[in-house]
């Protein structure tokens, strides 16, 4: 078998459709079915129980599924000790990045980067700071919100302040607006709770939750209902059409920190030492 094989049964695994894997994987459907097959027959065993909405391991499958993950492991450890001794910089970085990072800051780093090494390259995932907690292991690099993470080298980015943000003059004037939340980890909505409590002033009429910072960003600016934003968030708006207010809790303004994160074998490799020091110059 193929690493790509081992990667296939991860993916299948990890996404529980042969839909989910063939998106994440980039390739359809019919040629991921038909390579399951093939992994199915290597193996000689069942390691799927296929229904219509679901994919469930099999008993001898959570085996080969437990041994393909290992294998994985084993080659990307491999290719970090070679691309120590290597010289130069290539090989893989993999990053792991919080959402709203990956929104406003991860762009322009990773432009300068490529520009500097295009042989390097790039696995990335963004989404949930939680996320990355649950397998900083997974990436040579996380650039995660709110707490660093433990037993790793951690090291302060920034910290950016929260702001209350609503445009002027909207349809819903004099009226409680919604409150317009956008994804994230508990520690921050746990933040913006605490501040309305201690604001009872100022209320919304319901909540109204997205995925995504932008979209939450986007309903905010046409008048839809009021938004919490990161500092980071907000530096193409003026105080002249929006309403930018900060959250203070017990006369200190409420800020969220930004870390970036990697083990001591991760900060010997060319490639991530190269970003670091890119990331330094940015920052």
């Amino acid at each position: 078998m193929k690493v790509e094989d081992h990667k296939i049964l991860v993916a299948l695994k990890e996404s529980g459709t042969i839909r989910g894997a063939a998106k994440e994987l980039l390739i359809s459907q019919p040629a991921l079915s038909q390579r399951l097959k093939h992994i199915e027959d290597h193996w000689g065993q069942k390691i799927f129980i296929r229904s219509h909405k679901h994919l469930a391991l099999t008993p001898a499958g959570e085996q080969i599924v437990e041994f393909a993950s290992r294998v994985i492991s084993e080659e990307r450890r491999v290719r970090d000790n070679v691309s120590i001794h290597a010289g130069g910089v290539g090989g893989t970085l993999s990053l792991g990045v919080s959402s709203v990072i990956g929104q406003y800051v991860l762009p322009k780093l990773l432009e300068s980067y490529i520009n500097l090494h295009p042989q390097v390259k790039i696995e990335l995932e963004t989404g949930l700071s939680e996320g990355f907690r649950q397998a900083p292991d997974d990436f040579h690099i996380c650039i995660i919100r709110g707490e660093p993470l433990r037993q790793e080298n951690c090291q302060e980015l920034f910290s950016d302040k929260l702001y209350l943000v609503e445009k002027k003059n909207s349809n819903s004037k004099n009226l409680d607006k919604p409150l317009i939340e956008f994804q994230a980890d508990s520690s921050y909505g746990s933040a913006v709770n605490e501040w309305f409590l201690q604001n009872s002033s100022i209320s919304y009429s319901q909540k109204i939750k997205v995925d995504q910072i932008e979209t939450c960003k986007q309903l905010m600016s046409k008048g839809i209902g009021m938004a919490v934003l990161p500092e980071i968030a907000i530096q193409d708006l003026n105080d002249q059409e929006y309403s930018i207010n900060p959250l203070h809790l017990k006369g200190e303004a409420i800020t969220r920190k930004t870390w970036i994160c990697t083990t001591d074998t991760a900060q010997q490799l060319p490639q991530v030492q190269a970003f670091l020091q890119i990331l330094k110059l940015d920052m």
